[in-house]
């Protein structure tokens, strides 16, 4: 089990794996342990995790599910009679180290169309589909058509999040005609706080490099907390206020050379796209820890 976040290089980019989450081991030595996460094996200092009794350093591989963390108590409520509030650990707005490109990015997103507050009530505000704000995410799942199956919650990593607060649960599927893949992601009551769509696969799409040349973006995901890993990748990021919501939309682009003639011509190819649907409560609540985030005071 992971006992701190650690960084790790996957397709198209980097992602962080977060403290608590438990992966099988497929080897060991004195520095370093060998784990499978999606399918890869990666490596990671052996000071960044411990061995649990289930599955000791020589323990053959295999797949598991990501962990499910035991849900951590609500805090507590002042809201008269049974208003909703979100869910979120004590420190949820402490400074943490690192994490400075995504959480200004966070803000050059959201701040155009909010202001940052600590705003824990305001549910039912319309997300994505009829999904709302603070929604259990079960119930979310039945209106969205997903399966019943026992999914397991993530804990979500991003910087300029709610530290220790957030989870996210993904689905297979087919979504607005592109979109392979859902995701919820919910507060520590499991209630539904944002809503990610990942097109993971993207076919023939292209970009010249003149239509990228402002493309400076590093976060594509920001819900797996994926940014790009070398100046050969290209992200687009851009947000609009959509009623009591902000869609968030990300493309990552990695560079094609082909020759023509004598010259070097560049395309972009598109490698994943990502739309993200955060309603304007918890928007403020993001800006609210961005902003501690990023003060050096």
């Amino acid at each position: 089990m992971l006992t701190q976040p650690v960084k790790i290089k996957i397709a198209y980019g980097e992602t962080v794996l977060p403290a608590g989450m438990k992966l099988p081991v497929v080897s060991s030595d004195a520095n370093s342990i060998g784990i499978k996460y999606m399918g890869e094996l990666q490596t990671i200092p052996i000071a960044a995790a411990r061995f649990e009794d289930s599955e000791p350093p020589n323990a053959a591989p295999s797949e598991i599910p990501p962990i499910v963390p035991t849900k951590p108590a609500a805090a507590p409520s002042t809201a008269p009679g049974t208003q909703l509030q979100v869910s979120l650990q004590p420190g949820y707005d402490s400074r943490m180290q690192g994490g400075d490109i995504s959480m200004r990015e966070l803000q050059l997103l959201l701040s155009p169309h909010c202001t940052e507050a600590v705003d824990l009530n305001s549910a039912s505000t319309k997300i994505y589909n009829g999904v709302t704000y603070l929604m259990d995410s079960e119930q979310a799942a039945t209106i969205l058509g997903l399966p019943h199956s026992v999914p397991s919650r993530v804990p979500v990593a991003t910087p300029g999040f709610p530290k220790n607060s957030l989870y996210y649960i993904g689905y297979d599927g087919a979504f607005e005609g592109r979109f392979n893949r859902i995701y919820l992601v919910t507060d520590t009551a499991n209630k539904v706080v944002a809503v990610q769509l990942v097109d993971e696969h993207p076919k023939g799409r292209w970009k010249s490099a003149a239509a990228l040349a402002a493309a400076s973006w590093s976060t594509y995901n920001f819900v797996n907390a994926r940014m790009r890993a070398s100046d050969t990748m290209r992200v687009q990021a851009g947000s609009k206020r959509q009623g009591n919501v902000i869609p968030i939309e990300t493309q990552l682009y990695q560079r094609v050379r082909t020759r023509v003639g004598r010259k070097n011509v560049d395309r972009y190819e598109e490698q994943e796209t990502a739309k993200l649907f955060i309603p304007i409560p918890f928007a403020r609540i993001i800006l609210h820890c961005a902003q501690i985030g990023l003060s050096k005071t």
